[in-house]
């Protein structure tokens, strides 16, 4: 079984995500004790070593994984890949990493995960975003003409035309030859909001700006219920 090696380059503390110009990882994980797993995050936040890192941490939980099959996804958003070198290096000879690995690889299977960057593209109206537990709606991507798929999302984005919804466009690495080469996020306070809005009246128009240029991989629909900072 593949366990959570890889966060150990990376997690640590955190509260919320709607900041511009983020670098960091996206893991989505099956986690069988939540609890466990948030208490075992709370104890490495309290920690020295947790108190000495810099990233925000995000926890959300499934509402309606579809094609990503993960009952959580975590970001770990640092605002430079600098940072994320920085935490790496601390984190391998930690004793309180290696406390926090020994509980979470006992209660989670990792499914994917990926390092994401910001395109600098967004909807611009992050501030309508105002609850500490907020829905998003993943949007997996796989993209094969990356300029002209991110002007006609700067078009759609810009438009104003958004509502109470924050969209923003990341670039993946490390994807695999099968996973999203970008993922779009959209967040809002509400289901309602999130799922109940009327489309951007440019939508249609947008869709067919990059139909032969970018392929759905997958959605889901998941509500922050943790940040650490």
């Amino acid at each position: 079984m593949k366990r959570l090696t890889i966060l150990i380059s990376t997690l640590l503390c955190l509260p919320f995500q709607i900041a511009n110009g983020q670098v960091g990882q996206a893991f989505e994980l099956n986690i069988t004790n939540p609890l466990t797993f948030i208490q075992a995050m709370d104890n490495l936040n309290a920690s020295a070593s947790g108190q000495a890192n810099n990233p925000q941490v995000f926890l959300r939980a499934s509402l309606a994984n579809g094609e990503m099959g993960s009952t959580h996804n975590i970001a770990v958003v640092y605002d430079s890949f600098s940072s994320m070198d920085v935490n790496r290096t601390r984190n391998a000879t930690s004793q309180d990493w290696a406390n926090f690995l020994s509980i979470v690889n006992d209660i989670s299977t990792p499914v994917a995960e990926y390092v994401f960057s910001s395109t600098g593209i967004d909807s611009g109206n992050a501030s309508v975003v105002t609850s500490a537990n907020p829905y998003i709606l993943f949007i997996q991507l796989q993209v094969n003409d990356p300029t002209a798929y991110a002007v006609a999302s700067r078009k759609l984005m810009s438009s104003g035309n958004n509502g109470n919804i924050y969209a923003h466009l990341y670039q993946i690495r490390g994807g695999g030859p099968n996973g999203p080469s970008h993922i779009v996020t959209q967040t809002a306070n509400s289901l309602d909001d999130l799922l109940g809005a009327s489309p951007n009246p440019g939508f249609d128009e947008f869709l067919e700006e990059v139909s032969g240029i970018r392929t759905v991989l997958g959605t889901g629909v998941y509500q922050q219920i943790m940040a650490w900072e």
